[in-house]
């Protein structure tokens, strides 16, 4: 068990970041022993989240001046004394006294950093820059309702026999030869990959869902899709027959043999798209009941009873995968959409939806701020508000049309 007072110096070193390879593992072992430590590193790596805790830490001691608050947190600190839960707590402070004391201290390293960096502490607006982006975040779903967290260390899963990491690492081990259902789930700002039984392979975007069997059928094999996914399928034959592929999705069904393609079928859009990269594929309108084939460098959009055909840059639709937001040809409510799945935030619009219209990249790994930085170039102004539920809100406001491109 480690001591309060080392992990504060390992924090304060990730702060810096100057930790060894043995205090990151070390580090590392802490925020895996609890799920309360993985929340405080969380709130630590988004330092605008623990201001609002400063605060409330802060206000236990309002009978004298911030600094002097701030040096009585330190006493508390040093004296490592756990507070007491005076009738006056706020409920949400209630939620924090089980490990209050770790709490302070991990306030104290943040309040240290925010410091620093001479960082304004503001009651609800905050800044964009620390903002960080999303991760390779899943959860698998077993047929027997266990769901299990997968390793953001880890970038995907073999399904197969067992069922492993990329790197061959256990996570399940299968018990017989009977067919399973699975279910892979990213949540907003997580991606994750699968390989599947038969060797195909899917990545899926954030706030996604893949539903698949543990063995595929002998006749056909079949996938249900919620969100964006990239699927590079393997041909497959039996009994001198070729074995289908289906991917049922939001208002379509995609049939394939052996191809890369993309879906965009996230339910809160009002078109489903499939992306053709190379093979070929049929689009089957579940309303309709129209079947469309389409080449390489076509986009077949859904939209109820109508699927139309496009010829498209694919790259502006595979983007995401890898690791990048492609701007072009998009409505800024879109661009907003993807990077809200990303970045986890609420867009507020004051003034209506802007018109504007960008092109070209921004790069998925980047801090939020960094990606909004080509709306500096333009008549659209924004701002971030800190939700009480410590969710982020971004307000955009629309001063006036101006055409600006995307220079990232």
């Amino acid at each position: 068990m480690y001591q309060p007072e080392y992990i504060v110096e390992l924090l304060g070193k990730h702060l810096d970041e100057t930790l060894s390879k043995q205090e990151t593992e070390e580090l590392q072992h802490w925020i895996d022993a609890k799920p309360e430590n993985q929340q405080l590193m969380n709130r630590l790596a988004h330092n605008d989240l623990l201001i609002a805790d400063i605060r409330l830490y802060l206000d236990l001691w309002n009978d004298a001046e911030t600094t002097d608050r701030e040096q009585r947190i330190l006493n508390k600190v040093a004296q490592q004394t756990m507070i007491q839960q005076p009738s006056s707590l706020s409920s949400q402070l209630r939620r924090w006294i089980p490990y209050a004391a770790a709490l302070i201290l991990v306030s104290v390293v943040a309040l240290l950093y925010i410091n620093r960096q001479t960082k304004s502490i503001s009651e609800n607006v905050i800044t964009v820059k620390d903002i960080l982006p999303g991760g390779n975040r899943a959860t698998l779903t077993l047929e027997d309702g266990r769901t299990i967290d997968l390793n953001s260390r880890q970038s995907g899963i073999i399904v197969g026999n067992d069922i492993t990491y990329l790197d061959g690492s256990s996570i399940v081990n299968s018990k017989d030869n009977a067919a399973e259902t699975l279910v892979l789930k990213t949540p907003i700002g997580g991606n994750y990959k699968v390989v599947l039984p038969d060797g195909s392979q899917v990545w899926l975007n954030a706030d996604s869902k893949l539903t698949y069997p543990s063995r595929f059928a002998a006749t056909e094999r079949v996938v249900k899709l919620e969100g964006e996914a990239y699927f590079d399928i393997q041909h497959q034959r039996s009994s001198g027959k070729d074995i289908p592929f289906k991917v049922i999705s939001n208002g379509q069904t995609v049939n394939v043999l052996g191809t890369e393609f993309n879906i965009s079928a996230y339910a809160e859009e009002a078109q489903t798209k499939t992306t053709l990269v190379n093979g070929a594929i049929e689009i089957v309108n579940l309303k309709s009941k129209h079947i469309n084939k389409i080449t390489p460098g076509q986009q077949a959009v859904l939209r109820g009873t109508e699927t139309t055909i496009n010829k498209v840059d694919v790259s502006k639709s595979t983007a995401w995968k890898y690791g990048q937001f492609s701007f072009d040809d998009k409505s800024f409510d879109q661009i907003m959409r993807e990077m809200a799945r990303w970045y986890n935030f609420k867009v507020q619009y004051e003034g209506g939806i802007p018109a504007d219209q960008f092109i070209g990249n921004a790069f998925k790994t980047d801090k939020l701020g960094t990606v909004l930085r080509f709306l500096e170039s333009s008549s659209i102004e924004y701002h971030v508000k800190l939700n009480q539920n410590d969710t982020y809100q971004l307000v955009i406001h629309h001063t006036g049309r101006k055409e600006a491109p995307l220079t990232n």
